[in-house]
């Protein structure tokens, strides 16, 4: 008998139903030996005599070849492996993303790739003993009510780079324990975006924040927030409270502490493209979670005009104003010129809480002259509130130089009386007479008599830039420098040993500065950081000073400045960027 064997296929899916069978027959012997013919088959069902054929030995062909090849590694990745190398690719993605949105000015797609660096961040990460924060301005500072331990909460700020002139927008939060000196970073997924210009109080066991601004590294656009947060100081986590019904998005405004409660006064919104500044009242509820607004403000309203920057107090239930900034938009409609004035406040004003009703105080005592970008804080104790900082600006040589003088000097009001006085530094003359700017030391730094770190120096060239200003922002308006040919020729003075650090004193204090975050523990006032200006360059400074306030005030130097700001202090590295503009410049006019 004979063997045949053949596929047969039961059913629609041939790939799924297919077998082999052997089919036996009776063969007969012919004529000559071996010849057979088939006969009668019959079924069985016994397998082939070869190894049968297994699904996928195909592939498993290959595998194997391509691992002789060396292609195919023998060990499989493992879960974890697998999970790490596809949160590499998430983060060379969302790099990129970042790097786009850096290189195009987009806010919006730098604000969603750091809200991704975020949330792969775990819930809460402690460093402990870090390095100080980095150099900025526009940050805020805020005593926590605790003794043990006693701290100051950093957080938020900004500052310009020296080598690229980016813009750089902070949301990192720092704990720092004054009576160790030690600093501690916190970081969370989940918390506010960067910002500068905000308000920070402390109430309870919380630091709440509001508002506040983000700015593109281009300096072109602008983004104000008008959320509302709070940092719990015991968890270190944030929580996002409601601004339901509260004030409008913006930065740079005041905000006091009453109670259970928080008053929030003025502010502005500027895009770039439209300017915006605030009177209004705001009212906030801590427990309740709940805003209201007390007084609508805007034009023609009684109280104070529309403003930022100022200084703010509460005291028993009067709320109280003093100074403060606003930029004034002239438009042509002949030509659409469009130009911008400055305006700096020294008007001081009392808000009654019970009647929510305006009253303009009269200037006493020595009170601080009109000043832009002063810091201030309340010393509780004592019931005052004190001044440090700020800059005026003196036009010499009939206008054509102008001498930025940035401020050292203190003062306090006493709340109760709503008088200034100076802070007389211990060991200072008291006879000295306190003013708040001076003339004649500007005209003399401006003809090279004396060398004053406080004083910047702007030429011709610098004052022209003023009205370019009114045309172009920021990082735009170094681009119109060289577009209408007013920074190619740089002042000797403007980068001569008065823009950078003088001998020192026989008193020590910090250099004049605008923008400075301080805050006020018992009887010191401790001071972070801020911004001073050499010719058109900005310069953001990291130092910690401590002032005392009890009966012989004097400053310390708890930390000093950085390598790095110390050499952009000494205008090495403006002078260098100004040589390769003038030699950018003189490539024009070749080319011309």
């Amino acid at each position: 008998m004979s063997v045949r064997y053949t596929r047969v296929t039961v059913g629609i899916d041939a790939y799924h139903c297919s077998s082999w069978f052997a089919i036996p027959t009776r063969a007969t012997r012919g004529a000559r030996g071996g010849d057979c013919r088939v006969d009668e088959p019959a079924l069985c069902l016994t397998p082939p005599p070869r190894a049968s054929v297994d699904m996928g030995g195909g592939r498993d062909k290959r595998k194997k070849a391509a691992k002789k090849l060396g292609k195919v590694s023998d060990a499989k990745p493992s879960g974890a492996a697998k999970t790490a190398h596809k949160a590499e690719r998430n983060q060379a993605k969302n790099q990129r993303r970042l790097d786009k949105g850096l290189a195009e000015d987009d806010i919006d797609a730098i604000l969603a790739a750091l809200a991704i660096e975020d949330a792969r961040r775990a819930d809460v990460v402690i460093e402990k003993d870090c390095p100080r924060p980095l150099a900025r301005g526009h940050a805020s500072l805020t005593a926590t009510n605790a003794v043990k331990p006693n701290e100051l909460i950093l957080y938020g700020g900004e500052r310009v780079t020296a080598e690229d002139e980016k813009c750089v927008v902070y949301g990192d939060l720092y704990r720092y324990d004054v009576d160790r000196n030690r600093w501690t970073k916190v970081s969370t997924s989940k918390g506010p975006h960067p910002r500068s210009g905000h308000q920070a109080l402390c109430h309870g066991g919380y630091v709440y924040v509001f508002g506040g601004e983000f700015t593109s590294p281009n300096q072109e656009r602008f983004l104000h927030h008008r959320d509302a947060w709070r940092f719990d100081l015991e968890s270190n986590a944030w929580e996002q409270m409601s601004s339901k019904g509260g004030p409008s998005a913006r930065s740079g405004h005041r905000m006091a502490t009453w109670g259970k409660r928080a008053i929030l006064f003025g502010g502005f919104y500027d895009t770039g493209g439209e300017v915006r500044y605030y009177n209004d009242v705001w009212e906030y509820h801590f427990e309740k979670n709940e805003w209201k607004c007390r007084c609508a403000g805007g034009e023609g309203a009684l109280g104070p005009s529309p403003r930022s920057a100022c200084h703010v107090a509460v005291h028993e239930d009067s709320f109280i104003v003093y100074g403060g900034y606003c930029k004034n938009v002239d438009v042509d409609e002949k030509d659409e010129d469009r130009s911008e004035r400055g305006a700096t406040f020294s008007d001081a004003w009392k808000l009654d809480l019970t009647s929510w009703r305006w009253e303009k105080l009269k200037r006493q005592g020595l009170a601080p002259s009109a000043r832009a970008g002063a810091s201030s804080a309340v010393h509780a104790l004592k019931k005052r509130l004190v001044l440090f900082g700020g800059v005026v600006d003196h036009e010499v040589k009939r206008g054509d130089v102008i001498v930025s003088e940035f401020f050292t000097d203190s003062y306090n009001m006493n709340l109760e009386a709503k008088k200034w006085f100076p802070v007389t530094l211990y060991g200072e003359d008291k006879t000295k007479t306190h003013k708040a700017g001076s003339l004649e030391e500007a005209e003399r730094v401006a003809a090279g008599e004396v060398v004053n770190e406080n004083f910047n120096i702007r030429s011709e060239a610098h004052r022209a830039a003023i009205k370019i200003q009114a045309h172009f922002r920021g990082y735009q308006v170094r681009k119109a420098y060289k577009l209408y040919k007013v920074g190619g020729v740089v002042s000797e003075l403007l980068y001569s040993p008065g823009s950078g650090e003088a001998a020192p004193k026989t008193l020590p204090k910090p250099r004049g500065r605008i923008n400075a975050a301080i805050s006020i523990k018992a009887n010191s006032m401790y001071l972070f950081g801020g911004v001073v200006e050499l010719g058109d360059v900005e310069v953001s400074l990291d130092d910690v000073w401590k002032l005392d306030l009890g009966s012989r005030p004097k400053w310390t130097c708890i930390t000093p400045l950085s390598d790095e700001c110390q050499a952009q202090l000494t205008g090495a590295g403006a002078i260098e960027e100004s040589d390769s503009e003038d030699e950018d410049d003189s490539g024009e006019d070749d080319s011309d």
